[in-house]
Parts: structure tokens; sequence; C-alpha cells
């Protein structure tokens, strides 16, 4: 099946939220009024690498459409589970090379979304609970 991406906001900021728009099942927009500066949240659930071409393109498409809505005054982050292995090799002013050690289509598709949107990946959460080639990584 598809996923749908959800947001959670913590129960001391909830009355600064100005606005939730949802995109479609797997894009979706918060916005955040504070006292000097609006924050635009958009948040994603990419495809599994199961997923035809055309929804990951449809995915990024929808990401792209609310990321190009920004406004000038505004703080925009863009967060979510993308289903992309970036891989170990850099990929300039977007990745530093710390991922998972193969880069997969889905992967290369959030480099090149980040390339264009002028945005670079941080922050991975690289965790696995399953065996990746010679080595275990688990839960702690």
């Amino acid at each position: 099946g598809t996923g749908v991406v959800g947001v959670l906001v913590k129960e001391e900021i909830c009355e600064k939220v100005v606005e939730v728009r949802r995109k479609s099942d797997r894009v979706k927009r918060v916005v955040l009024a504070f006292e000097e500066e609006v924050v635009r949240v958009i948040c994603g659930y990419g495809p599994q690498s199961g997923r035809g071409i055309a929804e990951k393109e449809q995915f990024f498409d929808e990401m792209a459409s609310e990321w190009d809505l920004q406004k000038v005054d505004e703080l925009v982050l863009g967060m979510g589970d993308f289903n992309g292995h970036v891989g170990i090799q850099g990929f300039e002013d977007v990745h530093g090379g710390s991922g998972i050690e193969l880069r997969n289509m889905e992967g290369r598709m959030l480099l090149e979304f980040c390339d264009e949107k002028e945005l670079c990946v941080a922050n991975m959460c690289i965790r696995k609970t399953v065996k990746e080639g010679d080595f275990l990584c688990r839960r702690e």
C-alpha cells in the first residue's frame, strides 16, 4: 500500500499553527507564525522503492510546488522520510557522503531535487534493523 504523511506539533506551540494544507497523501504543509518569524514546514513521505517511477516523480513534483510557494520572509524547512539511500559518495553542495553505502534511484532523485532547490541533506537517521551486507545494525 501507500503511506500517508503526518505531522507532530508540540502542544506548547499548537497555537502558533496558522495553516495546515494537505497537498496529497504524501505531502503536507504546516505554517507556524511566531512573533518575529513565519516558519513553513513541508513534510513528505516518499514512495518506497517498489513503487513506480511515475509515483516517485509525482511526489517530487508535489514537493517542488510546495517549496516554490515560499515567501521571501519565511523560514522553510523540508523534512520527512524520502525512502531513498543517498549513498556514501558525495554530491557537491548537497550531501557530504554520510549515508548507507550504495545510492539508489530514490536517493538520486532526492539529491537532484535538493540540488535544483539549493538545499542540502542534513540530519539523516540511517540506523537499520536488518542485515546490511556484512554488518548487522540494530536499534539501541
